[in-house]
């Protein structure tokens, strides 16, 4: 199957990698002896992976998973957390680090394969994904307060939108980890499936996703994303205007 290409800089990830096939990408998280945690260079690479594949145009549909069958990320590097540093360098590296906000920004449909373990940011990612699906031997939940920490990627503001605030409440109040049976049940995950069979479903489902109209699927994404963000009236508005652009385009293409 032909390969797109690749920038050059692809070669160089360490904490990640970065495989483009027809119009499927797919991110592999690639630190299987840290647990997949995400430490400073996995942020700064998973920013200039998605700040790419966010401007390609050949790229349709994202799938974010980790190596290994038993994480899929374990959420921050606590080792490299406990490394010294001053408070005001810590603040501006956290800061810095919007690899998440990106991920969730880009105009591709995106799955989150999630094959083992997702806790702290691990699940953070696959909450600024679009859809989940997950192995039934993994789990997921927000488990900062364990160690007297909130979540910093944006898990108290997306679980709550997607599951409501009463179960997310409980998933972050008792740090609860969620097998993959349940995560479908709390509305956290779409699928669960057996382990062997996570990255034939992932594939199968993003070809299906890719093989829609690729303009009509960014707006989509872009009308699903303004759902969670700004009151109905204006979201409705924007749903018209962009029914009549593609209406425009169908008529000027003549189908």
């Amino acid at each position: 199957m032909k390969m797109a290409p690749e920038p050059t800089w692809i070669s160089e990830l360490d904490a990640t990698s970065l495989v483009i096939d027809e119009a499927v990408a797919t991110v592999t998280l690639r630190r299987p002896d840290a647990a997949n945690a995400r430490n400073q260079a996995m942020r700064v690479e998973l920013g200039r992976i998605w700040d790419h594949v966010g401007n390609r145009t050949d790229v349709s549909v994202v799938i974010l998973t980790g190596s290994g069958e038993r994480f899929f990320c374990a959420g921050m590097d606590l080792k490299e957390a406990g490394e010294l540093e001053s408070p005001a360098q810590r603040r501006d590296r956290l800061k810095a680090s919007r690899d998440i906000e990106q991920l969730a920004a880009i105009p591709q449909p995106t799955i989150a394969a999630i094959n083992g373990y997702a806790f702290g940011g691990g699940f953070e990612m696959a909450l600024a994904c679009d859809i989940r699906v997950i192995s039934e031997h993994a789990q997921v939940g927000l488990t900062e307060l364990v160690h007297g920490l909130v979540p910093g990627g944006g898990g108290t503001q997306r679980l709550p939108r997607l599951i409501g605030l009463a179960r997310a409440a409980e998933m972050l109040y008792l740090g609860l980890r969620l097998p993959g049976p349940e995560a479908v049940i709390w509305g956290v995950a779409n699928q669960c499936v057996p382990a062997a069979e996570l990255v034939s479903t992932t594939k199968e489902l993003a070809a299906a996703i890719a093989a829609q109209p690729r303009r009509a699927l960014v707006y989509a994404k872009e009308l699903l994303r303004m759902s969670s963000e700004v009151a109905q009236a204006p979201g409705i508005e924007r749903e018209l205007e962009v029914l009549l652009t593609l209406l425009a385009d169908r008529q000027q293409s003549g189908s």
